[in-house]
């Protein structure tokens, strides 16, 4: 796995990468939600056991809240997508321009400036049409059941219903993966040509959804082995410092109480989680410019013969 093969190959980048996460990413979603759990916080403690709907008081926080809310998830909109696509800009870098290693691949310029555009459109899209490929299928089910139901039959109607949605739901689920295989170019394809680049690569992948799929698959069962490694370090040392904050943390009156009090693991936690968050993600995104550099390649050399 060429991702892998990188983590092995640049442990100093990736070490540098996961300075970035930890920076970019972590401390910035930390401290966009503190303000957000003080208030809710605060909210609860001076909340009246039976609250009324009609209290104006209780109205006011809630939409303070809800205002809050809102803000923060916008915040957390942007910080999801600066820095995980700085560091696969550099993870593509490190692939396709390794003669550019000067300060571990990192750069912030045209090319990441696309990547992360193409990144919130594929975000987006592909939250939108997860829940459209879902709709036919639910569609179905319900005339399925309608037209059973109609002939007398109810409880041989939802069983076809519930079929009859179920594999539509599969059906619409497998062509929004296949969508996406198609589309996986994309992200590569934007940093190589340093512009925006989305439907370019439809053509590019032409006949390589299998591949792509096989990829998928083999970058899923590895993360699978580190998931479950990731797990089972976590619940040993859960198990060991679990007992001492229950005693402590029933203490706590605000959130700048819990952080006093768990201080110590979130120092020694976070680079660690910063860490584990990089290499999934280096994982994950290299292949993909191999991918490229193998399909660029051999369509560059179909053109010359």
């Amino acid at each position: 796995m060429s991702g892998w093969a990188l983590v092995g190959r640049r442990p100093l980048a990736v070490g540098a990468w996961s300075a970035v996460i930890l920076l970019g990413l972590f401390l910035p979603a930390v401290l966009l939600c503190l303000p957000l759990l003080d208030l809710f916080v605060e909210m609860i403690r001076t909340m009246p056991q039976t609250p009324n709907p009609q209290d104006e008081e209780v109205m006011a926080r809630m939409m303070a809240l809800q205002s809050h809310m809102s803000l923060v998830n916008i915040g957390m909109m942007i910080v999801q997508v600066v820095a995980p696509t700085i560091v696969m800009a550099a993870a593509f870098r490190a692939v396709l321009r390794p003669d550019e290693g000067r300060g571990f691949f990192l750069r912030v310029g045209a090319a990441e400036g696309w990547m992360m555009l193409v990144s919130l459109i594929l975000s987006f899209g592909g939250n939108i049409a997860a829940v459209a490929a879902m709709l036919p299928g639910a569609l179905l089910g319900l005339i399925g059941f309608v037209v059973m139901a109609i002939g007398g039959d109810k409880d041989t109607g939802a069983v076809v219903g519930l079929v009859v949605g179920v594999l539509g739901v599969i059906v619409g689920e497998l062509a929004l993966l296949w969508a996406l295989l198609r589309l996986s170019m994309a992200l590569p394809m934007t940093f190589a040509e340093r512009r925006f680049m989305l439907f370019e690569s439809w053509a590019l992948t032409k006949g390589q959804s299998l591949r792509l799929l096989g990829m998928l698959l083999l970058i899923g069962l590895t993360l699978l082995v580190l998931q479950i490694v990731v797990a089972a370090v976590v619940l040993g040392v859960a198990a060991v410092i679990g007992p001492d904050l229950a005693r402590t943390l029933p203490s706590a009156r605000s959130v700048g109480d819990v952080l006093r009090l768990t201080w110590p693991v979130l120092t020694a936690a976070a680079p660690l989680a910063a860490i584990v968050q990089t290499v999934v993600l280096v994982v994950c995104v290299t292949p993909l410019a191999s991918v490229y550099r193998a399909l660029t390649t051999a369509r560059e050399a179909e053109a010359d013969a």
